[in-house]
């Protein structure tokens, strides 16, 4: 089987269109800009994440080794506080709050708009309503109607679905799902809980109702495929593939990866370069009068020489 998968990736691989360097004689990226551009190197920064129709939110990605998330004013494109948010998994919903979970501390929280002040919220187990909890919490009513194993697991199914029907569905005004599918954070009309639990989906919470809330709309992320930001000053003009390889961990885990190159336009002012690079290009949308592009973890900072 494995050297029949092998073959397979063979035959895709040798089957692939690749091509030569369209351009040999272009420069690539930091050589083709540092005639005419001062090229600063400024490693991790925040990036466009979200917004809402107040606030702007620009978050640095997951392999900084200081995470952070800057809050601006959407009108006046003004920064109004920076947030660290080193350990946390988070989201933002449509009125700009900020709820996660802190991974090392293991608490629950929220920054509330507008003043952005870290509450905690209420964590919530439902460790006591699993089947082996509550069989022993009704072990004399389930001796008392003799039930056998079938008609007691159906009995501790309804006493759940009722008891997080009633406790936790019926008043409920939406949901946010964080990462994964069991952790939620749950609104109330004075409240919000964090819920990490495959038991609030055993029966009688419609998971299907979560996503109909319209009080739990999450946050915006497509501003930057808007003029907001303004022109852009980098545009992809080709692509190519140069190789495909076979690489993989084992005999048992294989894969296909690719060597390609990527043809750019860069115009600022009235300078226009064009340049070629391994690896993929972005331009970062920022309030700081910055021409910032992105490549891998480094965001450079380009400016015109004098």
């Amino acid at each position: 089987m494995k050297y029949s998968i092998i073959i397979l990736l063979l035959i895709t691989i040798f089957s692939c269109k690749t091509e030569k360097d369209k351009h040999p004689e272009m420069l690539f990226f930091e050589e083709a800009l540092k005639k005419d551009f001062n090229i600063e190197n400024l490693g991790n920064k925040p990036n466009y994440s979200a917004d809402t129709a107040e606030y702007v939110f620009f978050k640095t990605d997951n392999s900084a080794p200081e995470k952070e998330i800057d809050i601006y004013d959407k009108k006046k494109k003004e920064k109004i506080i920076s947030l660290s948010i080193d350990h946390l998994k988070l989201v933002i919903d449509n009125s700009g709050t900020i709820f996660g979970f802190d991974n090392d501390l293991k608490t629950a929280f929220k920054y509330e708009a507008p003043n952005f002040n870290k509450k905690q919220i209420e964590i919530v187990s439902l460790a006591h309503l699993s089947d082996k909890n509550l069989k022993e919490t009704y072990a004399s009513e389930i001796a008392r109607k003799k039930l056998d194993e079938a008609s007691t697991n159906k009995f501790i199914n309804e006493v759940r679905n009722k008891t997080i029907q009633t406790k936790f569905v019926d008043s409920l005004d939406c949901a946010i799902e964080l990462y994964g599918s069991y952790e939620l954070i749950l609104k109330y009309p004075s409240k919000e809980i964090y819920i990490n639990d495959w038991l609030l989906f055993k029966g009688s919470f419609l998971k299907s109702k979560k996503y109909n809330m319209k009080d739990c709309t999450l946050a915006n992320t497509n501003l930057d495929e808007t003029d907001y930001f303004g022109a852009k000053h980098l545009k992809l003009e080709d692509e190519i593939t140069l190789a495909y390889n076979l690489e993989g961990s084992n005999h048992f885990v294989m894969g296909v990866s690719s060597n390609k190159l990527y043809y750019y336009e860069f115009k600022l002012n009235d300078k226009i370069t064009k340049f070629k690079s391994a690896y993929p290009i972005t331009e970062i949308d920022n309030f700081e009068n910055q021409i910032l592009l992105e490549m891998g973890y480094d965001n450079y900072k380009i400016t015109t020489k004098k």
